[in-house]
């Protein structure tokens, strides 16, 4: 459904598994489509100031999650 006017653009998001490849579709889809796009993992990492793998390697995933979940509401 198109956006009406003076309205926040809808948002596509991805999900799925680690590796399954959304960073790649959704470099693509948003060039395609002229759109932003943001990987919640950089932002992730911008939030903690290393790393999305470190801190779950390191932190465990509690913690990442708990990151994650601050970064999907930005």
């Amino acid at each position: 459904m198109p956006d009406e006017p003076n309205s926040t653009p809808a948002r596509i998001v991805l999900i799925g598994m680690r590796g399954a490849g959304k960073t790649t579709v959704g470099r693509e889809l948003a060039a395609r489509l002229s759109r932003p796009f943001v990987d919640v993992d950089d932002l992730i990492a911008e939030l903690a100031g290393r790393p999305a793998d470190e801190v779950l390697a390191r932190d465990g995933e509690p913690a990442f999650r708990a990151l994650e979940e601050r970064a999907l509401r930005l």
